[in-house]
C-alpha cells in the first residue's frame, strides 16, 4: 500500500464524501487501515486549521509576557532514552513525565483514569482541538503541583508515536506543537547509532509497527524526526555511555536543571515506562552490538537513507 493509495482513499472519503466501506472495497484496503488513514488525515487538517486561526489572531507587536517553562526530551525507541531519562529523574528536585503523547492510541484498552479516551472509544473520535484542550489542562495541573512541591518538570516525549507508527510519519508533534503556544520550552534531542536502534526494534518486534518494515523506511522516518527537531541541541547515547557524568552535567546545563554527581548511585531506583533494554540498574557503560541478521546485513548495502542518516549524525560508515 503506497502513499498514492492512501492519498486517493483520503480524497475519496473526505473530499468527495464517499462511504468508507465502499472505498475500502474499491481500493482493496482493509477497513481498519482506512480508518487509521482517515483519523490521522482529519487530525492533520484540523491542525492546519488551528495554525491558520492562530496566525490570523496573533498580534503584530505583542508585549513581553512571562510564560511557564517546560523542559522536553525527544528520542526514538531503542535509542537509550529511558536510562538517560532515569538519570534526569535522579537529579535534585526533578519530576519526569515519561513517554507522553496525547495522540497515541496504541496503548491499553483499559483506561479507567482517562474519561475522554473512554468517550472516544464509545462515542466518536475526538477532534484535535478537544485533545489539545484536555492535554493542556492536565499539563497545567501537573505544573501547578510541581511548582507547589518545588520540582522542575521534564516531559519525555513518546516520539515513536509521531514518526514510527502507521503508514507515514504524522505532521503533528503534539508535545512541542501544543506546549509551545503557551510555554517556553527547553528541549534536547538524543540519538543512537541507527543500526543499533534498528536491531533493538527487531528484537522487540516493534519494526512491524510501521510499513514497510525495512531498515530503509526506518531511516527515512529517523531523518524526518531529525528534520522536525533540527533547531534543537542533539546529543549521542554513545557519549552518555562513555562519560555519563560529563554527559549528564552538560544535559542538565542545557535544560537548566541542578546537577548532582550522585545520580549514578540513584538512577536505578527510578521506574519509568519504556524500560525495555538495559538490564543493569547500577552500571552505565558501552554495550556490545547485537548480532546482525543476514537480511539486515543485505539491507545495509542498499539503503541510501541509512548512509544519509549516518552522515547527518556523524557516525562512521564502518
Amino acid at each position: 500500500m503506497g502513499l498514492n493509495q492512501r492519498e486517493r482513499a483520503i480524497a475519496l472519503c473526505l473530499d468527495q464524501g464517499q462511504v468508507a466501506a465502499a472505498v475500502a472495497r474499491q481500493l482493496q484496503v482493509p477497513q481498519s487501515t482506512l480508518r487509521g488513514w482517515l483519523r490521522r488525515a482529519r487530525l492533520e487538517r484540523e491542525l492546519e486549521a488551528l495554525r491558520a486561526q492562530l496566525a490570523a489572531h496573533r498580534p503584530e507587536n505583542p508585549g513581553p509576557v512571562e510564560r511557564p517553562l517546560i523542559r522536553t526530551v525527544h528520542h526514538l525507541a531503542c535509542t537509550g532514552g529511558t536510562v538517560i531519562s532515569k538519570c534526569l529523574a535522579a537529579m535534585p528536585n526533578v519530576a519526569v513525565l515519561s513517554e507522553l503523547n496525547p495522540l497515541n492510541r496504541y496503548g491499553s484498552s483499559f483506561e479507567p483514569t482517562n474519561p475522554l479516551l473512554l468517550l472516544e472509544r464509545s462515542h466518536r473520535p475526538l477532534r484535535l482541538e478537544e485533545i489539545k484542550e484536555d492535554f493542556l489542562s492536565r499539563i497545567g495541573q501537573t505544573m501547578r503541583i510541581c511548582e507547589k512541591d518545588g520540582m522542575a518538570l521534564v516531559v519525555r516525549d513518546h516520539s515513536h508515536t509521531d514518526f514510527c507508527l502507521g503508514e507515514a510519519p504524522g505532521s503533528c508533534t503534539p508535545i512541542c506543537d501544543f506546549l509551545s503556544e503557551g510555554h517556553d520550552l527547553l528541549s534536547v534531542v538524543t540519538v543512537r547509532h541507527p543500526l543499533d536502534s534498528y536491531l533493538g526494534l527487531l528484537e522487540k518486534g516493534w519494526h512491524t509497527q510501521f510499513s514497510p518494515s525495512t531498515l530503509e523506511n526506518y531511516c527515512r522516518r529517523s531523518l524526518a524526526f531529525l528534520d522536525r527537531y533540527r533547531d534543537l541541541p542533539l546529543r549521542r547515547y554513545e557519549a552518555f555511555c562513555e562519560q555519563p557524568q560529563a554527559f549528564m552535567e552538560e544535559l542538565c546545563g542545557l535544560l537548566k536543571l541542578e546537577y548532582s554527581a550522585d545520580f549514578v548511585e540513584r538512577f536505578g531506583a527510578f521506574r519509568l515506562s519504556g524500560d525495555s533494554g538495559r538490564v543493569s540498574t547500577t552500571a552505565i557503560a558501552p554495550r556490545p552490538r547485537r548480532p546482525i541478521p543476514e537480511a539486515v546485513q543485505a539491507e545495509l548495502a542498499g539503503s541510501p537513507s541509512y548512509v544519509q542518516l549516518l552522515k547527518q549524525l556523524d557516525y562512521s560508515l564502518e
